[in-house]
């Protein structure tokens, strides 16, 4: 049985809390403007507008979350969305996270944790926690993982500008000629992915990322590489959790400047990973066409008068 996006927000708010004007997750984050830069390489593997010729964009880095007030030294995921505004006036989308690997077939594994982990917490029937067993035991990719996914949620990053990200769908480019391939992406850092100690995180304060990010962007771009990975012979681009082999081709397709805060957003946008263009189509992973339905019902609601 499906869970409907009603009964998810549910799950998430019995996780971290019901938030009013704020998104059920990634709840603290800060909007910012931008410009990717396509490089010649992209053009030649998608007919895509944003990977012709350079576009504005806007970037939101985020705590995965669903509590605004959670520290910024508290073990986390952090997020980058991205939207890039096309010469015809319409946007594609792109969202990520700094866990390398989704390890769930499907939402309903995912909203399984969230139910054991809200369990954990105190906050739901204890009975919830048997699910923990035994969704390692139906997912054996969560055991696996694991070690890189801890991680890269208990690491305290310096900055969100040292950290790489990954939108974990893959995706159709179509080129002009008429050629396909399938491709998942990373966003790369160009620099140096440090960690801080959670003493140092404490001393530099609740809100130390994006304090961190407001001073960076004073003096400096925040720049990122797109990287896409590209399919090969027996790769599933419809499951999020296959893992494709570390050797497939990886080339760098473009490169992204964040400029400034903006200081006029009001963090009223919706990042949307179905909203595509034309050369990049979807494929039929259930998570990434699930995933519109639940971001709009809590637009819906944060945005209600």
């Amino acid at each position: 049985m499906t869970t409907s996006p009603d009964e998810a927000l549910e799950v998430i708010h019995r996780r971290f809390g019901a938030h009013d004007g704020h998104r059920a997750l990634h709840a603290k984050g800060v909007l910012c403007r931008g410009t990717f830069t396509p490089t010649p390489e992209a053009a030649k593997l998608t007919r895509a507008a944003h990977m012709q010729a350079a576009v504005p964009t806007t970037a939101r880095f985020s705590n995965g979350g669903g509590d605004p007030g959670v520290p910024d030294y508290a073990p986390e995921i952090r997020g980058l969305a991205l939207t890039f505004h096309l010469p015809d006036g319409s946007r594609t989308d792109i969202l990520s996270q700094t866990i390398p690997y989704f390890v769930f077939h499907d939402q309903e594994a995912f909203l399984d944790l969230l139910r054991a982990d809200a369990a954990r917490a105190g906050k739901i029937s204890p009975g919830a926690l048997l699910r923990i067993p035994l969704m390692a035991i139906r997912n054996p990719r969560l055991v696996r993982t694991l070690p890189q996914n801890l991680k890269a949620m208990t690491s305290l990053p310096a900055s969100f500008a040292s950290r790489s990200y990954f939108p974990f769908h893959a995706y159709r480019w179509l080129d002009a000629g008429g050629g396909e391939r399938w491709v998942r992406y990373t966003w790369r850092p160009t620099m140096d992915q440090a960690n801080i100690s959670r003493s140092e995180a404490k001393r530099r304060g609740a809100d130390y990322l994006f304090e961190e990010l407001r001073e960076r962007l004073g003096r400096e771009p925040v720049r990122m590489e797109l990287e896409v990975q590209i399919a090969g012979e027996g790769d599933d681009p419809h499951d999020p959790s296959s893992q494709w082999p570390s050797e497939r081709e990886r080339v760098i397709v473009g490169r992204l400047e964040v400029t400034a805060i903006d200081p006029d957003a009001d963090d009223d946008i919706v990042f949307d990973p179905m909203r595509l263009t034309d050369g990049i189509e979807p494929s039929d992973d259930p998570v990434l066409r699930y995933r519109p339905a639940v971001y709009t019902l809590s637009h819906e609601r944060r945005t209600a008068s």
